[in-house]
């Protein structure tokens, strides 16, 4: 077995988290200096750049790419086994958990994780990273993440789902809307326009069961986030779609209204994805049912 310098492969995880030998350099402690030499005899060792200069900082190569998830876990696993015998200690631990999440996550799932985390790991911190479902099983791989959640389905078997709870759509509107009442047509409501959210987002139900039966909405504003939408259709006479889990936090906060869609939509089921680890991961773990527990629902009654 080659020997290994655990303090070149933690350069090598911060180079590929940072893209920049000075922000390494500071996470380190150490000259910008030591990092080159550091990059150097990494290069030797794996025979390859591993990193190239690009405008937006350095750019790993096809093989760093490959070598970054493993070594990222392996370090991971290496500092939980040094500083609790491979256990993770939510009461003492600083750790920082990073989670994919849309806005709607974060004003109505974030709180509830929040008090979770608060109440069992003082000392522990979350970043919330917003959602690019394009992007979301990578960045679970490389450990950019340690979890996303979200509602459409990742069809990955490296990946770990776990459902979360169901959800339904509702339209929404002005409270006041001169035409739009609790039950429109589907021709009355198509004859409005329409507010959308970007798709990266993931929710696209409404358009996709638009689209299957041979219609479109016509669209006012596309906005990318659903945060804005009380506000917008509040001060105008255009409509939206929305889960129903923000949907009562919208329309108390805001003039607005749900009404039934005229189109079915399935009921969507939103999930906890995180990524099967070759290595055991105790952190990962313990936050994976810390939001099982936080965010556990009853069925939503049918109306």
């Amino acid at each position: 077995m080659a020997d290994v310098d655990l303090n070149l492969m933690k350069t090598f995880v911060l180079l590929y988290e940072t893209r920049s030998a000075t922000r390494t350099a500071e996470a380190l402690f150490i000259t910008q200096p030591s990092v080159s030499h550091a990059l150097r005899r990494l290069r030797r060792q794996f025979n390859d750049e591993l990193f190239v200069r690009s405008p937006d900082g350095l750019a790993p190569t096809e093989i760093a790419e490959r070598m970054y998830p493993r070594l990222q876990q392996a370090l991971e696993v290496i500092e939980e086994t040094v500083s609790g015998a491979g256990r993770f200690d939510p009461a003492t631990s600083q750790r920082t958990f990073r989670i994919c999440a849309t806005d709607l996550g974060e004003i109505s799932l974030l709180p509830a994780i929040l008090a979770r985390l608060e109440r069992d790991a003082p000392n522990c911190a979350v970043d919330v990273l917003p959602l690019d479902m394009a992007a979301a099983a990578q960045h679970l791989r490389q450990g950019r993440a340690d979890a996303v959640i979200c509602t459409p389905r990742i069809e990955a078997p490296d990946l770990r789902r776990d459902a979360l709870f169901q959800e339904r759509y509702f339209g929404l509107r002005a409270r006041a809307h001169p035409r739009i009442g609790d039950h429109p047509t589907l021709a009355q409501y198509l004859r409005e326009r329409h507010i959308v959210v970007d798709p990266a987002a993931g929710h696209v139900d409404a358009d996709m069961e638009l689209t299957r039966l041979g219609h479109r909405r016509e669209v006012a504003a596309r906005v990318p986030h659903f945060t804005t939408l009380p506000e917008l259709l509040a001060r105008t006479h255009y409509l939206s779609a929305v889960p129903s889990g923000v949907a009562g936090l919208f329309t108390r906060s805001s003039d607005v209204a749900t009404f039934r869609l005229p189109f079915e939509i399935p009921t969507v089921e939103v999930a906890l994805y995180t990524y099967r680890r070759a290595l055991p991961a105790p952190g990962t773990d313990w936050l994976r049912e810390l939001i099982r527990n936080a965010l556990r629902r009853e069925p939503e009654p049918s109306t």
